[in-house]
Formats: structure tokens, sequence, C-alpha cells
């Protein structure tokens, strides 16, 4: 666990060093834009590092793919 959390530590670090002056620069609704795109990611963090069975992406994504298969055979023209 701890070099995952050292991992996680590290790769925050540089991503928040290289962007921290951009989003001071930033509008405010560039910064909430930012901020929105960082909560999956501080939550999928936060699963990488306890490894608990949380929902991750992949299963929130997985419960649209029968709709989305649904929705391309209304589309197809050739599938009758």
């Amino acid at each position: 666990m701890l070099g995952k959390f050292i991992c996680v530590l590290l790769l925050a670090s540089a991503m928040l060093i290289h962007d921290i002056p951009k989003v001071k620069a930033a509008s405010k609704r560039d910064r909430f834009v930012y901020i929105a795109m960082l909560a999956p990611l501080l939550y999928l963090a936060v699963i990488f590092l306890i490894a608990k069975p949380w929902p991750s992406l992949d299963m929130i994504f997985n419960l649209f793919t029968e709709p989305a298969k649904l929705f391309i055979r209304w589309l197809n023209p050739l599938h009758t």
C-alpha cells in the first residue's frame, strides 16, 4: 500500500505542479470544469489505494451498454 500511495502522490504532485499556474489564470468556469474532472480521478485514486471492490468507471459504463446496443439495433436498417 505504501508503494501505491507514493505512486499516487508523485503523479498528483507532478500534475498539480504543472496545472496550478494555469488554473490560477483560468476563468471561474474553467476552474469548475477542472475540479469536476478531478473528482472522478480522486475517487479512482482512493479505490486504487484501498483496493476495495467499489464501483469503478468500467462498472458504470457497463450499465449503459445494453441500452446502447438496443439503440444501435433500432437504428440499423439491416436488422429487422
